[in-house]
């Protein structure tokens, strides 16, 4: 298990798109990180968000992370621009 710290976030983000919608196979390089996913874990000064929230956030931000056969995204949470209620 991977416990963030400070004000970051872990969040295991909706799948990777490797096609486009028409398609066209996209390299690893170039396939679109999604923008939306779950939150796995949270620092210890995360004030607004707790594991579990589905939450939409900025991509250009993301820190990749590969732990357990499984790619998670990290962020700080100035990064999550919305949280999804369903």
């Amino acid at each position: 298990m991977i416990q963030m710290l400070g004000n970051k976030v872990l969040i295991l983000p909706d799948t990777i798109k490797e096609t486009t919608e028409s398609g066209i196979i996209l390299s690893s390089a170039e396939a679109e990180i999604p923008t939306k996913g779950v939150i796995t874990s949270v620092g210890n000064k995360v004030e607004e968000l707790k594991e579990g929230d589905y939450v939409m956030y900025e991509p250009r931000h993301a820190m990749r992370i590969e732990y357990s056969n499984k790619e998670y995204l990290m962020f700080p949470e100035s990064s999550i621009t919305a949280k999804i209620n369903d």
